[in-house]
């Protein structure tokens, strides 16, 4: 399979935020101008990224799968969506069957001032019928005439791109494939740990609540967040483990490596430190340093997982240790 193909099917599979996410960044790669917009925390203003000095829009869309979907069904909902996409950038809202203004307060701190949209490309997860075109370019033209027109250009034209276009507009490498590989596994893997048991957390535990009798007690909230954050992350780092295991053995043999590197050098810094409780934070940034060899390109946010799992885990097994005060 070629790796326009992969990507794109693999684009296809994606639905919300993570589609969004992958579009975004692979404009972010091939556009140099490409400006994401972030939803949080006023709203994105109907946008999703610019770029060409603000004059190119991009709106996403990635509807969740339904195979019981008719198409109908799926070009309806394409179509809703992004005819209100539209009016956000045109200024307008239904009021029943007629078109009226409605100020648009975020636009105006996204697109810059004298700038005025000329090209809107409306990017989903599926397209695979021409019915999209005519209603979306329909409800264009309506638009442009009950709009002022202050951020979109009275001639701005529109085009629908699905996984398939958008994999063949830029050339995909194998950083690309690589990423969406990966992302699709982080989200097998979030979903995977949520049934993943930890065999024996007796001694994590016994941990924690030593940890409690050690610190001061208005601190023991704030060790049990950090208890359940411990646990939530030993079950990715589980749950990525066995991931590995079953799909990519090459990668399961590099983190196992990587947790006796983890092992060894966390053991140093366990017996060298007169208060190993308080080296948690640095034994899960020496997890993460040694894991971002292998593991980089998964992401930030699966390495912090795995690194703070990994570290739960060393606790489980006495690789760290500390006492309770004798007379607590």
């Amino acid at each position: 399979m070629s790796f326009g193909l992969e990507y794109s099917r693999s684009l296809s599979q994606l639905t919300g935020d993570p589609f969004q996410e992958e579009v975004c960044v692979r404009l972010g790669r091939v556009i140099v101008s490409f400006q994401p917009i972030p939803r949080k925390p006023h709203g994105d203003g109907g946008l999703d990224g610019l770029s060409h000095d603000g004059e190119h829009a991009y709106c996403c869309y990635g509807p969740e799968y339904d195979a019981a979907k008719k198409t109908k069904e799926r070009v309806d909902a394409i179509v809703d969506k992004f005819k209100e996409d539209l009016r956000k950038l045109f200024e307008l809202d239904m009021n029943g069957t007629k078109l009226v203004h409605k100020e648009n307060e975020e636009i105006a701190t996204i697109v810059a001032e004298g700038t005025t949209i000329k090209h809107i490309k409306l990017i989903v997860n599926w397209f695979e019928s021409h019915r999209l075109i005519g209603p979306i370019n329909t409800a264009l033209k309506k638009y442009r005439k009950a709009s002022a027109c202050k951020y979109v250009d009275p001639t701005a034209s529109v085009v629908i791109w699905g996984p398939t276009e958008f994999a063949a507009a830029y050339v995909v490498d194998e950083d690309s494939i690589l990423r969406i590989r990966h992302g699709t596994l982080f989200r097998e893997v979030k979903s995977a740990a949520d049934t993943v048991a930890i065999a024996d957390p007796t001694t994590f535990e016994a941990k924690i609540a030593a940890l409690k009798k050690i610190c001061p007690p208005y601190k023991a909230p704030t060790i049990e967040g950090m208890r359940e954050q411990f646990l939530s992350d030993w079950r990715v780092s589980l749950a990525f483990e066995q991931k590995l295991d079953s799909s990519i053995p090459t990668l399961h043999h590099a983190l196992e490596a990587d947790r006796l590197r983890i092992a060894q050098q966390v053991r140093h810094l366990m017996i060298s430190s007169p208060q190993p409780h308080v080296e948690l934070g640095r034994a899960e940034q020496i997890a993460k340093d040694l894991l971002a060899n292998d593991f980089e390109t998964f992401g930030s946010t699966l390495l912090d997982s795995i690194s703070s799992g990994e570290v739960a885990r060393l606790m489980g097994d006495c690789l760290i240790a500390w006492e309770a005060p004798a007379n607590a």
